[in-house]
């Protein structure tokens, strides 16, 4: 059954998948907590052949309507910029006033090294979780969802839960989360702070038509103000 119009729709079966590859890759996460690089796998290579393999046609359309089933359409990728850098600032700072970094980004403000950090920041986010977790959560997981519930609120709404507990795993287990091996902290740090960021970001993915681009530049620039504190080179 298809569900839609052309080059965006989704079979039925497809609709199941994505929620249902989420809850084993959690069960997942709390036997293995992976690298980002390994993200590329699990969050994006993975989910774009579940998607891939859903589509009809010869391979050059196939990739195309995928590829627009998550959020890459030539005609779209214009939209939401201005929004995008607006949120993205406003919010990078209010992390660094919640982060346990937030006094070295300061400084390095301050110091002027935020110059050369912030962009090397943004980068390495853009290319980590960033797109990954963008690709997996708005671009995969909340767009079957719309088409299973048909409906943006409650496929947003559920998502940005699924959005926090992804992030579950990591506040209990990583040693660099203040919640680390406090379960009742864990589920507070990763509902939290998930749940609100899940809400954020995909909102902007339904303000701009589904451009996901504009999510992971919205991510990486969210991430990138607390991040610029944990950088270091050599023993400094």
């Amino acid at each position: 059954m298809l569900v839609g119009a052309s080059p965006v729709y989704f079979i039925r079966r497809e609709m199941w998948v994505a929620p249902a590859y989420f809850g084993i890759y959690l069960i997942y996460l709390f036997w293995r907590r992976e690298h980002e690089f390994l993200h590329w796998v699990t969050l994006v290579a993975i989910p774009f052949f579940l998607v891939l393999m859903h589509r009809p046609g010869v391979r050059g359309s196939r990739i195309r309507s995928a590829l627009a089933s998550l959020g890459f359409r030539a005609g779209n990728l214009r939209r939401g910029w201005l929004v995008t850098l607006g949120v993205g600032v406003a919010f990078g700072l209010v992390q660094v006033s919640m982060s346990r970094s937030g006094e070295a980004s300061l400084e390095a403000f301050r110091s002027g090294r935020a110059l050369y950090l912030f962009p090397l920041a943004f980068t390495l986010l853009l290319f980590l979780a960033g797109f990954t977790e963008e690709f997996f959560f708005r671009g995969f997981l909340q767009t079957r969802l719309e088409a299973l519930f048909n409906s943006k609120a409650w496929a947003l709404i559920v998502t940005s839960v699924c959005f926090g507990l992804y992030h579950l795993p990591y506040a209990y287990f990583n040693p660099n989360w203040p919640s680390a091996g406090d379960w009742g902290a864990a589920w507070g740090a990763s509902l939290g702070q998930g749940i609100p960021a899940g809400l954020i970001i995909g909102g902007l993915y339904l303000y701009t038509g589904k451009n996901l681009p504009t999510c992971i530049v919205l991510h990486a620039l969210v991430d990138a103000f607390p991040a610029m504190g944990m950088i270091r080179f050599g023993g400094s």
